[in-house]
């Protein structure tokens, strides 16, 4: 017997998208293209709150909030409502801000000799 995920993610009325290695799922309807629910897998709250407040920064993030659905599974799913914009560019462009910052941090910790053996390959 089907799951009830099984059913969401073949249903024609929820859009999914996996990259190759399985780590994100899209899921919204396809006439909101500004409403989708972006599952990462292998994620915890350590990406789900620094994207869901870089995300609010955004002036076309309507609104963006996060849930890790159990704390023995590496599941973030994050939510995100915009303006109109479509919710993938608008989280492609939080996903780059994020980036931005971390790069940031990275250098000004290297700067400073902080962190000799960062980052850990």
């Amino acid at each position: 017997r089907p799951s009830l995920t099984d059913d969401i993610a073949t249903s024609d009325e929820v859009r999914s998208a996996m990259t190759e290695a399985n780590e994100l799922r899209i899921l919204g309807a396809p006439d909101t293209p500004s409403e989708r629910t972006f599952i990462f897998n292998n994620e915890d709250h350590t990406l789900g709150n620094a994207l869901r407040h870089v995300l609010m920064q955004n002036p076309h993030t309507d609104f963006c909030g996060y849930s890790v659905p159990h704390p023995s599974e590496p599941v973030v799913n994050v939510r995100l409502q915009t303006t109109g914009k479509p919710a993938t560019e608008v989280l492609s462009d939080g996903l780059a801000d994020l980036a931005q910052i971390c790069d940031s941090i990275a250098a000004q910790l290297n700067a400073k000799g902080a962190v000799a053996d960062w980052p850990r390959r």
